[in-house]
């Protein structure tokens, strides 16, 4: 199993997002929601977004039409959640080194944002 992208999918604006990994497995792109443990694979990274979507949407619209909606959240296996941390905090890592000069011109005038 072969990590490749970690990402955020979002049912509403206000409400927070579902976390989605991307793994390579025997020439295969599979897809995991970790919030409910459900995955679903493609050919490519689009082929299997796809395919999570109509999975995602089947499993949401279950959980409400069975009034089962705690039910829902069940969080995938520790290995995929630390994965996926692995991929966000390299992403983030890229980010910052990409806007270092950014980042020091505003924490040198503006100080620190905490938010």
């Amino acid at each position: 199993m072969k990590p490749i992208k970690s990402m955020k999918c979002y049912v509403f604006k206000d409400v927070s997002p579902l976390h989605i990994l991307f793994t390579e497995e025997d020439g295969v792109i599979v897809v995991r929601c970790l919030d409910f443990s459900i995955s679903s694979h493609g050919n490519t990274i689009q082929e299997a977004i796809e395919s999570m979507n109509i999975a995602l949407i089947d499993y949401i619209r279950h959980g409400i039409e069975n009034g089962d909606i705690d039910a829902l959240f069940d969080p995938d296996l520790k290995e995929y959640w630390d994965l996926y941390m692995e991929l966000e905090i390299e992403e983030e890592r890229k980010s910052f080194r990409e806007h270092l000069k950014e980042v020091e011109k505003n924490v040198q005038s503006e100080g620190l944002i905490y938010a």
